[in-house]
């Protein structure tokens, strides 16, 4: 993965400098492309998780995980009846496709931290990452938190599988306390809703960083993060948070660097990423074609 290098000093002085002159506006904010400059100096309140929940399985269960969180978790020390009248956590899963990662990160997203459930030989953890979202061991949650716990899970969907850390903010994301100097390049604004039904909708706001930096077009390569097949994902490209911004359908709503915006009035989340180019910013790798002479058709 491509690593930002460069004259970080000379970066880190604009940073310096533009704090001198007042509060920095997004767009100054987003100018930061490739060096740490404020984002990296500045702390930066949220909570990371290592990515891995694969994109088939989420986009098999996203409809029942709607469903289970508009449930309480847990009937007693049980998961509640109609989590598992869902079938995410049936052994043979309906189609072969596991749904216990999609439901063990959404324990981790949604559950308080401490929050341990058993379910066979299985035990999930919860987190408290979506800081609004405690409750559901006891109730169901709203439509606006179940947003926010969608938000939680889809910025850990990808397949992934060498443990990337992603870091979230937003007003709605808890705090570790922890500063995460290491997140330096901001990837996208993510905004979620279960919306008609179960049938859950994302819009995803791309950075300046992102776009600058990706070596293909940003739409793609946050498609091919997302989405398992092409138009199989319900993913809606707002473009970039920069012009949204400056049309006024987005608004940072906190301290310059924080990462806390706001879309259509909605609180959504921010993902941030330790590599300036993941994998999902190149080109998807194609199979050779086979040998004719070795392998005739």
């Amino acid at each position: 993965m491509k690593r930002s290098a460069g004259a970080h000093g000379m970066v880190m002085g604009v940073g310096l400098l533009m704090a001198a002159c007042g509060p920095a506006s997004e767009s100054e904010i987003e100018v930061e492309i490739d060096e740490p400059g404020l984002e990296a100096t500045g702390l930066k309140p949220g909570i990371p998780d290592t990515n891995g929940t694969p994109k088939l399985a989420w986009h098999t269960w996203k409809y029942a995980m709607v469903t289970a969180l508009r449930s309480p978790l847990l009937k007693g020390d049980k998961i509640h009846p109609d989590i598992l009248a869902t079938k995410i956590l049936d052994a043979a899963a309906p189609g072969g496709v596991d749904g216990k990662e999609v439901f063990g990160h959404t324990v981790r997203c949604a559950a308080a931290k401490g929050t341990v459930v058993h379910h066979g030989e299985e035990v999930y953890l919860g987190r408290g990452m979506v800081s609004s979202a405690s409750a559901w061991t006891e109730q169901g949650l709203s439509d606006a938190v179940i947003g926010n716990v969608l938000e939680c899970v889809i910025a850990y969907v990808n397949d992934v599988a060498d443990g990337i850390s992603v870091l979230l903010t937003g007003t709605q994301v808890a705090d570790d306390g922890k500063g995460h100097a290491e997140y330096v390049h901001r990837e996208a604004l993510w905004c979620a809703a279960p919306s008609t039904g179960a049938v859950p909708t994302v819009s995803v706001y791309a950075t300046l960083p992102f776009i600058a930096n990706c070596s293909i077009d940003p739409e793609s390569a946050l498609r091919q993060r997302y989405c398992y097949k092409v138009g199989a994902c319900d993913l809606n490209y707002m473009g970039s948070l920069a012009d949204r911004v400056a049309d006024g359908t987005c608004q940072n709503v906190g301290p310059a660097g924080h990462g806390q915006f706001t879309c259509n009035g909605k609180p959504c989340t921010m993902t941030w990423l330790q590599d300036i180019e993941p994998d999902w910013c190149r080109e998807p790798t194609r199979p050779r074609p086979l040998d004719p002479v070795l392998f005739p058709q």
